[in-house]
């Protein structure tokens, strides 16, 4: 059987799901398994090496329309094969389809995103699932998710797949290239957007002595409301998009790593931040418990007192169990990795093969 992978993930910049897609990509070819990544004909991003990737350039467009109405041509005349889509949705028209569903945030809580954004996913995300083969998602708290919202599903047709990291990049530093800031500082990574909770995170914050607080981000326009990024504090720096390698150095040099999040379908950046050696201090929510077990502390993510109370807390007591916190962080992470999610994926193809 052939497989193909729909690559209109690879003329987009790399955040969350494009990062899964790709990682999960190499993992197969250092698994030596055949494939063909099938992209529109537009310029393939900066952020991906597709130096050793089997790549095809098909049709015309680079939107939703391509994915949906151009990409099946494609496959007119193919016999034993399926395709892979390993962000957003596949084409409802390709039945031979493995596709995956991240997380059902916008059905969660529709108003953190745009109402065209919503009314697309909620229309089109049924009948994606409904004509595919097998479904994969990223932890057992989102195929739960996914079990409540389509109960027309059987579990049996949804598999876990999980995110790992790339540990050659998230990396303790040596300290050459890493080197202790001028003033203690905390880090939280992710994109800027209401369901990451920054306003209770920055509200918290106002009252962190002895600390600065640093947010890596970049506002995403999928989502029905923009940040307010001003902020009377002179200790609160919001970074922007930073490079991968200005990532691991703040990972590196952080005193803690914070993730306060309302709702993920796994969270990529509290395993980057532990295979960096970062303590990590994180929402107690489900899906966290499921990724971070033993190896992160917990907080109420709707109470800026009891954040504010966390991460003091830790600060204090930061000399008697950083190294603890650090070491339960890098055995975590060998929980996770792209290879053993890439063999989990190769299973389920030849389980669901036709």
């Amino acid at each position: 059987m052939t497989i193909y992978i729909n690559g209109r993930f690879l003329t987009q910049p790399m955040t969350g799901v494009e990062r899964y897609a790709y990682n999960i990509c190499k993992a197969m070819v250092r698994l030596h398994q055949p494939f063909t990544l099938v992209c529109p004909k537009a310029p393939i991003h900066q952020d991906y090496d597709v130096s050793d990737l089997n790549i095809v350039h098909y049709g015309i467009g680079n939107s939703h329309f391509w994915e949906q109405c151009v990409l099946p041509f494609f496959f007119i005349g193919k016999k034993d094969y399926v395709v892979l889509s390993f962000t957003g949705l596949g084409s409802i028209l390709i039945r031979h389809k493995i596709m995956t569903v991240h997380d059902l945030s916008f059905l969660k809580n529709p108003s953190w995103y745009s109402r065209a954004y919503y009314w697309y996913y909620k229309f089109m995300t049924p009948l994606a699932v409904k004509t595919s083969q097998h479904i994969l998602t990223v932890s057992e708290f989102s195929k739960s998710e996914i079990l409540d919202f389509y109960p027309f599903l059987k579990p049996e047709r949804i598999s876990v797949v999980y995110n790992a990291i790339d540990v050659n990049l998230f990396r303790p530093l040596t300290s050459s290239i890493s080197h202790q800031p001028s003033s203690p500082f905390v880090l939280c990574v992710s994109s800027l957007d209401p369901r990451k909770n920054f306003a209770r995170l920055i509200e918290a914050c106002q009252g962190l002595t002895g600390a600065k607080l640093y947010i890596v981000g970049k506002y995403n326009r999928v989502f029905s409301q923009n940040m307010d990024l001003d902020t009377t504090s002179d200790h609160i720096q919001f970074l922007g998009r930073v490079s991968d390698e200005e990532l691991v150095r703040l990972y590196n040099e952080a005193a803690c790593f914070v993730f306060p999040s309302l709702y993920e379908g796994f969270g990529l950046p509290p395993l980057e931040a532990m295979a960096c050696g970062c303590p990590v201090l994180v929402s107690d929510i489900p899906v966290e418990r499921e990724v971070c077990g033993d190896a992160a502390l917990y907080f109420n993510p709707l109470e800026p007192s009891e954040i504010l109370r966390v991460i003091t807390q830790y600060l204090s007591d930061a000399d008697v169990i950083k190294e603890k916190m650090r070491q339960k962080g890098f055995e975590n992470v060998t929980r996770f990795s792209w290879e053993k999610s890439a063999e989990v994926l190769m299973k389920i193809i030849e389980t669901n093969r036709e």
